[in-house]
């Protein structure tokens, strides 16, 4: 609606671009003054969505909402479930902020709960659990290349220490394949 003057444009706006089934239903009900017949656009998307809203499609996604969690999928990856999801249904971002908490993983749970910002849109708390999500991927990252490297080193130590053993036992047969030529001679 932002981007027209009035409500009464948006609304003819709407039904302009209503087709088929949705624009009889408009006419049918109201006829010609269907434009004056809804005072709000409010009134008019609440009548299409009393007869096309699909229940059993939005109880199948509430149900997803429900049992949505992060864990441990990256956080972009849960957020456009959670986006995608959500659209699906009617909650309003206070609700949305509130729910997130509750779905993403302890580590992003921990650094909102020792955040001193109210967050007050979902765009805005969605950058800063992401920001959060890169900084643990980056120090997962150099956590797993340390081991790696500790690992590496570890297998360098076991391989020079069995190789000299192995050349100590190599020597000493060798020594002694010699004593007994050398004897036999």
């Amino acid at each position: 609606m932002n981007h027209y003057s009035t409500e009464k444009i948006c609304i003819v706006y709407v039904i302009f671009r209503l087709e088929d089934d949705a624009d009889q239903q408009i006419y049918a009900k109201h006829r010609v003054d269907a434009f004056s017949f809804y005072q709000s656009l409010s009134k008019l998307l609440k009548y299409l969505k009393e007869i096309y809203e699909d229940q059993n499609l939005i109880r199948k996604y509430y149900y997803k909402y429900v049992a949505l969690k992060q864990l441990n999928k990256l956080f972009s990856s849960f957020y456009s479930e959670f986006t995608r999801i959500f659209s699906f249904l009617n909650y309003d971002d206070i609700t949305l902020i509130n729910n997130i908490q509750n779905k993403i993983n302890n580590c992003l749970q921990n650094a909102l709960s020792v955040c001193l910002i109210k967050f007050s849109s979902l765009d805005k708390l969605k950058i800063f659990l992401q920001d959060v999500n890169n900084k643990q991927q980056v120090n997962y990252q150099l956590r797993d290349e340390q081991q790696t490297v500790k690992s590496i080193a570890a297998s360098k130590k076991r391989f020079v220490s069995s190789s000299t053993s192995t050349s100590v036992l190599i020597t000493s047969y060798v020594q002694l394949i010699t004593f007994f030529i050398l004897k036999s001679e």
